[in-house]
């Protein structure tokens, strides 16, 4: 729940509407109670072993808002999966690593370590 209001800073309860500027404040409260919905089903998609609806919800999660614990979260998934990505690549179980690395793209799109694995599998699979 937010603290202070983003309008005027003014102190804030539990109220929707901030008390000294009268700023509507419900979207924002309901942004980030959303943001907490989708951080708590991609623990528990990964806690069921469901990779990819992890993925997605914690992307929805950060994109509501950033928090630390979401970060943490998909942090903690990105290096589960890479090393997953790795242990597959070793077993030459080179189309399963590929689609465990396009879940690991969605989540960090931008990675140089991402795009260097990926493109390290590739050259597996096409020369395998």
């Amino acid at each position: 729940m937010i603290e202070r209001c983003p309008c005027c800073n003014a102190r804030l309860k539990q109220a929707l509407c901030c008390p000294r500027c009268k700023a509507d404040l419900s979207n924002i409260v309901s942004s980030e109670q959303s943001a907490q919905y989708y951080l708590s089903v991609a623990i528990q998609a990964m806690l069921n072993n469901n990779i990819e609806k992890s993925s997605m919800a914690i992307s929805q999660s950060l994109h509501l808002k950033i928090t630390r614990t979401a970060l943490v979260f998909r942090e903690f998934l990105i290096q589960q999966q890479t090393k997953d990505t790795l242990d597959l690549l070793a077993q030459a179980q080179l189309i399963a690593a590929k689609n465990k690395l396009y879940t690991l793209r969605q989540l960090i799109p931008h990675s140089k370590k991402l795009q260097q694995l990926e493109q390290f599998a590739s050259y597996l699979l096409f020369n395998h």
